[in-house]
């Protein structure tokens, strides 16, 4: 057990690019540890020359106390700097690379420690005191290093409750829920669109022959074309009993959908997605949305998370619509349990005990 009063405040800087996966990596972490009082800066770095410029001064040259306020102007004016300053944090959490010289900055500055998410580019992971790196990632063995699955989220217990009454008088009542959750192309996984919905129309139908509902969410990387013929099923269909399609409504409900849902089917492409749907306890069935290999041939990173999720016995994987029945037969008439996914609090016990906070164990 580490030392550390735990009804004390534990002050917490979160430094971000504004990407909401990036920021939700970071704000996992953070709101895990008890009492945690958090501060998020965010910054408009870009991937230019200056953003660059920064991450090679930091790496080349001794970075000190004295001067990281200088470099700290680069990204923020002199009222967030003074804010840092003031709010004295334990620990500075950031994720990628557009935020990884800014962390480094912040706690020379105020002497806290450093936690990254990702592994950042040009900056070695050993200049932090702590690195929360995917297994696919291929992280080295070092004592600073927390090896996961896939990345940190915001999914917690309390979370998931405040998101579900947050929607409760918007998604329809009842218990046997199946949740649809759709990504979409990147520059690193393919995504066929016809595929998808055939899988969806396969859901569907079982579930009106079974006495189950089915909810679905789209997100912004979804054609708009796959969110056109999901509106022209959806009469036909009564089992989809509520349906959110980003680009028409960019509100994102996953969170009390996860809290309200049995099983998640969630599309290969997305590996935040798929985490959290692990994290919350729903599988997820993973299903694969297209071929994702590199062109080398090789898996991609995607692929090499699902695999290392399966493993573990998180969810299942399907490739084709016509496996969709008999998975879910197995899992929901079988009534087969998953595990939830606890990457985050593995990553938010070891910042704790880094900072001298007691952890939850």
């Amino acid at each position: 057990m580490v030392s550390g009063n735990i009804t004390d405040k534990v002050p917490i800087a979160v430094i971000s690019d504004g990407k909401p996966g990036h920021e939700n990596q970071s704000l996992g972490i953070a709101e895990y540890i008890p009492n945690s009082d958090i501060r998020l800066f965010r910054h408009n770095l870009k991937e230019d020359f200056n953003e660059f410029w920064l991450r090679f001064l930091v790496r080349n040259f001794g970075i000190v106390r004295n001067n990281s306020a200088k470099y700290l102007q680069y990204a923020f004016d002199e009222s967030e700097i003074n804010r840092l300053r003031e709010h004295r944090p334990k620990a500075v959490i950031s994720s990628g690379t557009l935020s990884a010289a800014l962390n480094i900055l912040a706690g020379k500055f105020t002497g806290a420690r450093t936690c990254v998410c990702m592994k950042p580019s040009l900056l070695p992971l050993s200049m932090f005191d702590l690195a929360i790196i995917p297994e696919h990632d291929n992280p080295p063995d070092a004592p600073n290093i927390v090896r996961t699955i896939s990345a940190p989220n915001r999914v917690s217990d309390s979370m998931l409750g405040e998101e579900a009454e947050k929607w409760w008088d918007e998604l329809p009542p009842g218990d046997k829920v199946i949740s649809w959750i759709i990504g979409g192309p990147s520059a690193s996984a393919r995504f066929d669109g016809n595929h998808v919905l055939g899988g969806l129309l396969e859901t569907l139908v079982w579930a009106k022959f079974n006495g189950w509902q089915v909810w679905l969410s789209t997100a912004r990387r979804t054609p708009e074309s796959l969110e056109e013929a999901i509106e022209k099923i959806r009469s036909g269909y009564p089992s989809l009993t509520w349906s959110l399609l980003w680009h028409r409504d960019r509100r994102n409900p996953l969170y009390a959908m996860f809290c309200r849902s049995r099983l998640a089917i969630v599309t290969s492409d997305s590996v935040s997605m798929v985490a959290e749907a692990a994290s919350a306890g729903c599988g997820p069935i993973v299903y694969q949305a297209s071929e994702s290999k590199n062109d080398n041939g090789s898996k991609s990173k995607q692929d090499r998370m699902v695999d290392r999720l399966l493993r573990g016995g998180y969810g299942s994987r399907i490739q084709t619509p016509s496996q969709i029945n008999d998975e879910l037969e197995r899992i929901l008439k079988g009534e087969v349990e998953f595990p939830c996914l606890d990457d985050t609090s593995k990553a938010a016990e070891r910042l704790m005990e880094l900072i001298g906070q007691k952890t939850t164990a």
